[in-house]
């Protein structure tokens, strides 16, 4: 580990704070600098979605942002001077059955605390002006321009492009920002409100005038975002308080108030990103590689799981644990992801801010029929939260006779379990646990139940499988006494063997009759720990 270069991540907003926390977890060494002078104060985005807290939930950070932020439970869209439906989050198959609307400003916070105690410093006002392009053995090098305006040359392993939007790395590399530049032109405010409008809904106004959202921050703050607004937009200009106001007015039939506005801007949407996430040791993520609509506040969270999905396969190919092949799985993954969020995101932005009268009918009068149904409320908030986000596509997944619902590449749900011990083990007694208890973001986890001879499987799994065992944690597990019907929908009635990512998706899916499968998959992706032999040369 002494011998691995640093890993050079630039931008230190809330996807480059997540790679720089990841891969300090993995005890890899990581620099992270930002052009800025101090961390952002202004909320920009605004929500954080469930499975984003899942994942910062495993890593010790969610209970902090669920103190500071505020559950929206539902989504109101109101049209024709009503509420047209209720979109609602209590379906949703996680404990956080609502979007935690929160200041970036405060979750950037609580990345910083949690690279304070990975003892990482952000490097503020140091830029990357330029790197080489041709790579030398196992690194590359970057150029910095320090605070005092002094360069500074740095070899370091890798570089993670997390800039944003003007990001140096993609424009260096050439690579085509595909998209297009939407027409219409945004305003935002973030204010305090005397009025009825429930804080625990995000409050979206659709009307021929245009889009008008209010998100709640709790205590009567909320940000608002509206399309078409009444002045020019200017660089030298601020909406003004009155002119929200009235945008405000014009398209709700709640009234309001507003008052004490901390912070207004303009803005247009861009939808545009770009199609291979690696170049060599060059990875591009967060707005460096998408940027769209803030419609359905995907954009965040998609860019602090594109650095979850590739920091783990990062630090275990430096490790010496994985092989190189690994890293390419970051594009393949994360680019159907993408690509499914800007084109909803364009989809969404679109429908609310649709001002044709005959689609507003449309819309007014078929709206509530089909958002009402149970299928469409549910799937709608489990695609929205990124719960129903899955890699079953990716060449990582596998699948050999998994008899659940649960297939190679899906997200492992929470879910109350019995951990059972294996014959021969110190304490013989079941245990209560979960699932998510039982992961470990730091390696894989193997689930194996339903086993017809335990003690034989787990056996041939530790024989056949010695060869990785430092890479993985072994579960066998059953369901919770009299509480089955979970528990069997997940994993079926008959034996199943799970081998789970560090990141909380199921890599391999089979049986006890996989295992040699299983170990194939392994020696594929990863590198198998030579093993100690005995005086005669053979293998202990």
């Amino acid at each position: 580990m002494s011998n691995i270069k640093s890993v050079l991540i630039v931008g230190a907003g809330p996807a480059g704070m997540t790679a720089a926390m990841e891969l300090s977890r993995f005890g890899i060494p990581v620099r992270l600098v930002e052009k800025t002078s101090k961390a952002a104060t202004t909320s920009r985005a605004v929500g954080v979605q469930a499975r984003t807290l899942e994942l910062f939930e495993q890593r010790g950070m969610s209970s902090q942002l669920v103190e500071r932020g505020n559950q929206g439970i539902a989504v109101s869209v109101y049209g024709g001077g009503k509420r047209v439906f209720r979109l609602e989050f209590k379906t949703i198959d996680s404990k956080y059955k609502y979007i935690l609307f929160i200041s970036q400003a405060e979750t950037e916070k609580t990345l910083r605390d949690a690279l304070e105690r990975e003892s990482i410093k952000i490097e503020w006002k140091t830029s990357m002006i330029g790197f080489s392009k041709t790579e030398h053995g196992d690194h590359l090098t970057a150029i910095l321009r320090r605070a005092d305006g002094s360069l500074e040359s740095v070899d370091c392993s890798y570089l993670i492009s997390a800039e944003g939007a003007h990001s140096t790395v993609r424009e260096t590399l050439g690579l085509p920002f595909e998209g297009k530049s939407l027409d219409e032109q945004y305003a935002l405010g973030d204010f305090y409100i005397d009025g009825d409008l429930p804080d625990s809904d995000l409050h979206v106004f659709s009307s021929e005038h245009g889009f008008l959202g209010m998100f709640p921050m709790g205590n009567k703050r909320y940000r608002l975002i509206a399309s078409n607004p009444i002045s020019k937009p200017s660089k030298d200009t601020e909406p003004s308080i009155e002119e929200l106001q009235q945008l405000y007015d014009q398209r709700s039939p709640i009234p309001v108030k507003f008052h004490d506005m901390s912070w207004s801007s303009w803005f247009h949407i861009n939808s545009r990103m770009i199609h291979h996430l690696r170049h060599g040791r060059i990875f591009l993520g967060g707005d460096s590689a998408h940027i769209h609509s803030p419609a359905g506040a995907q954009g965040m969270n998609t860019g602090i799981q594109d650095m979850i999905d590739l920091c783990w396969k990062l630090a275990m190919v430096l490790k010496g644990q994985a092989k190189d092949d690994l890293l390419d799985t970051y594009s393949s993954d994360r680019i159907p992801v993408i690509e499914n969020v800007l084109t909803k995101t364009e989809r969404l932005t679109h429908s609310i801010g649709a001002e044709n009268p005959v689609f507003r009918s449309v819309f007014n009068h078929l709206a509530p029929w089909f958002v009402g149904t149970d299928f469409v409320q549910h799937n709608s908030t489990e695609r929205m939260s990124q719960l129903s986000l899955n890699y079953r596509e990716s060449p990582l997944s596998e699948n050999h006779g998994s008899p659940g619902t649960l297939k190679a590449g899906d997200r492992i749900p929470d879910l109350p379990v019995t951990l059972l011990n294996v014959e021969g083990s110190a304490d013989q007694q079941p245990k209560p646990s979960t699932l998510f208890q039982l992961l470990d973001p730091s390696a894989f986890t193997l689930f194996y139940s339903n086993i017809s001879d335990p003690s034989k499987t787990h056996a041939e799994i530790n024989g056949t499988l010695r060869s990785w065992h430092h890479l993985m944690h072994g579960h066998q597990i059953a369901a919770v006494q009299n509480d089955d019907d979970a528990f069997r929908h997940l994993f079926g009635s008959s034996s199943s063997i799970l081998l789970v990512r560090p990141d909380g998706y199921v890599a391999f899916a089979g049986n006890e009759g996989s295992i040699p499968q299983l170990a194939k998959y392994c020696d594929k992706w990863l590198v198998a720990k030579p093993l100690p032999t005995n005086q005669e040369g053979r293998h202990a």
